[in-house]
């Protein structure tokens, strides 16, 4: 949630409280009819807290983004605290592309990084269909976390025990992409192909 947002929030609950106050005190109905619409305003900057977790860049947060090679292909893994992760609340686990940049390379033995014996973490895997785009805001893949949370069902550990999540980088890559083409250069190139 934004600051504007929290701000605005604060401020409609703080006229809702004015205008029952002074329905009370003028005994007037209309103050009361205008703080009867108020709480449509104060819904609309609820913060949802619910559906979606973001992975944000911050030391105290011990998430780290570490770029490695496993089997040949570039992998990008996100590592964090067993727990960080709301499996039960949260639909889609949301980072940033930017987050990318700031990452490590990590020359770690492939058998640690795959979460072989040497390994005492779980890692799971994130395929090409458990990441999307933010509907709204650009630049944010998501993982689909119930899909990540049911594949987990026929392992030997559970999702409070995941502490890395491994993307592919040739996947991350496909979706960036999308994120690259506008529905406006879409739409024109369409046209073109109609007209021809």
């Amino acid at each position: 949630m934004f600051k504007s947002n929290k701000w605005l929030l604060v401020l409609s609950v703080i006229v809702f409280i004015d205008l029952l106050g002074l329905s009370v005190y003028y005994e007037s109905i209309v103050y009361l009819y205008a703080a009867s619409a108020l709480p449509v305003a104060i819904v609309i900057f609820l913060p949802d807290l619910g559906r979606h977790q973001y992975i944000r860049l911050k030391p105290k947060a011990g998430v780290r983004f570490l770029k490695q090679t496993i089997g040949g292909d570039p992998v990008l893994t996100i590592a964090f605290k067993p727990g960080f992760i709301r499996w039960n609340h949260s639909r889609k686990l949301y980072f940033h592309l930017n987050s990318m940049g700031n990452s490590e390379s990590s020359g770690a033995p492939e058998a640690k990084a795959a979460g072989g014996s040497a390994s005492t973490e779980a890692a799971l895997a994130v395929l090409p269909f458990d990441l999307s785009l933010h509907p709204r805001k650009q630049g944010w893949i998501g993982i689909d976390l119930p899909q990540l949370a049911e594949r987990t069902r026929s392992l030997s550990y559970t999702t409070d025990e995941v502490s890395r999540l491994l993307i592919r980088m040739a996947d991350l890559e496909a979706a960036a992409m999308k994120v690259m083409v506008t529905p406006g250069a879409v739409t024109a190139n369409e046209g073109k192909q109609l007209q021809a």
